[in-house]
């Protein structure tokens, strides 16, 4: 096994161990029916201003996914839909208080080298 097949594999097992930094995640593409996946979530509320170095208000949500678990649930790779009339890809979770969480996806980034996904994410009401 090649490194990259490693750290693919090593990827996996981070991410969808449920037991470990895995969390249930539903993910629904325009148009689709809701699907349960395992990722990792990230939900801030304050973020650093990188060019001052300040603590700014704010949100900053994101998800990391699997590609090969988004495409065996026939998902395909999920991406922002700027128009604001057409159907979003929506994600949503449960955080460790039971709240539930939606946000559309605002903008996707793909790493094909171990397979993941990174999507940021805003806040959403249907």
């Amino acid at each position: 096994m090649s490194l990259r097949e490693q750290a693919a594999a090593d990827v996996a097992t981070i991410l969808e161990d449920v037991d470990d930094f895995g969390w249930p995640v539903t993910v629904t593409a325009p148009g689709g029916s809701p699907t349960v996946l395992v990722g990792f979530t990230n939900d801030v509320a304050a973020v650093i201003d990188p060019d001052t170095g300040i603590e700014v208000t704010g949100r900053k949500a994101s998800v990391v996914l699997r590609i090969a678990s988004l495409t065996s649930a026939g998902l395909g790779l999920p991406k922002g839909i700027q128009d604001a009339t057409s159907a979003p890809w929506l994600v949503s979770w449960t955080d460790v208080d039971g709240t539930v969480w939606t946000f559309k996806v605002t903008d996707a980034h793909p790493d094909l080298t171990v397979g993941i996904v990174v999507c940021h994410l805003e806040g959403y009401q249907s």
